[in-house]
């Protein structure tokens, strides 16, 4: 019987048993000498990362059948393979950027699954140019960042309009405006800002970066998905990203691919580690993963502030699933 807990604006469902459906990974013991985790890299034909993630098939030697998913950038993780099996992974042809691809490995013998899919044609993606502002509009953001850390937002908000009227293309204005009225709960303003911003500057990581979360914020989390996705698909490697749109895909029941993703956010040391932990607790949660959610729970506990308001829920989560726990262990 499903049960549900709020934590900080987050609903956790938690299921007594997962079903085919819900099962990402399973919290079973790793200790086997004859297992190994094998990481890997699927990569476009070109060398460039993926933008989105990717669905592929891992069959074994050993009856093993099961569906997968990268994170947005290709990565991917295996754990708990024997090692003395072959494994073949298969990528389908999305009939557009690449072809069916197979690749078949032993982990025993390669414990670093990298290969290309086979080729199609690929767009190539434009880099954003670099832009100075003049320095009149230098100053009033200077001005404006000082106006902030001295507490006058208003101010500091009324300094950063007039350089994002007077210079449209100047990303910082727009960003940093975005970024203090999301730290005052303004979410919709933030994202008003945000996407002012990107008229001008369609190719700004950071403007689509803090949109994304901004939206997450706000609850938002289908609309933040894409827009996530697209910074990720310019820059692979910001873990907060990753985080973020892992968050919006727990938030959505796409539990596959938002562990890939919260799993390239925890390669990331930059990532925001105390958020990180938290989600990972609630996405094995809501997969049934008791387990491995106490482990991330206890580990965001040793994080959070002592005055977070989560800290006591999070507690009696986990005290429920460790009892659910203990009767399956008595049973």
């Amino acid at each position: 019987m499903p049960y549900r807990v709020l934590i900080a604006g987050m609903l956790i469902v938690f299921s007594g048993a997962p079903t085919n459906a819900q099962v990402v990974s399973q919290g079973t013991n790793n200790s086997n000498p004859n297992t190994t985790t094998v990481r890997g890299q699927i990569l476009m034909p070109d060398g460039n990362l993926p933008s989105l993630p990717i669905r592929f098939e891992l069959e074994g030697s050993n009856g093993l059948h099961d569906i997968r998913y990268t994170d947005s950038n290709g990565r991917l993780i295996l754990e708990r393979l024997q090692s003395n099996s072959s494994f073949t992974i298969f990528v389908r042809s999305d009939d557009l950027n690449w072809g069916d691809t197979s690749h078949t490995f032993v982990p025993g013998e390669n414990m670093d699954a990298r290969f290309y899919l086979k080729p199609l044609l690929v767009a190539k993606l434009l880099k954003p140019s670099e832009y100075k502002p003049s320095p009149e509009i230098a100053a009033l953001h200077d001005r404006a960042i000082k106006a902030f850390q001295d507490s006058k937002s208003d101010e500091a908000e009324a300094l950063l309009r007039q350089a994002m009227k007077a210079d449209p293309n100047y990303v910082a204005a727009f960003n940093d405006l975005g970024v203090m009225l999301m730290r005052r709960q303004k979410y919709a303003g933030a994202e008003q800002v945000f996407g002012e911003g990107l008229q001008s500057n369609p190719k700004s990581v950071a403007l689509l970066e803090n949109l994304g979360t901004d939206l997450v914020h706000a609850g938002k989390y289908e609309e933040a998905i894409p827009v996530l996705r697209e910074a990720l698909h310019m820059q692979p490697i910001r873990g907060e990203a990753h985080l973020q749109l892992g968050a919006a895909l727990v938030e959505t029941g796409r539990y596959a691919e938002a562990e890939a993703e919260l799993i390239a956010a925890k390669l990331d040391t930059g990532a925001d580690q105390i958020g990180l932990q938290l989600y990972l607790g609630k996405l094995y949660a809501s997969i049934g993963n008791f387990a491995k959610s106490i482990e991330a729970f206890a580990a965001y506990l040793k994080l959070a502030p002592g005055n977070s308001p989560s800290i006591p829920i999070v507690r009696a989560a986990m005290a429920r699933m460790q009892d659910e726990l203990n009767k399956r262990t008595n049973k």
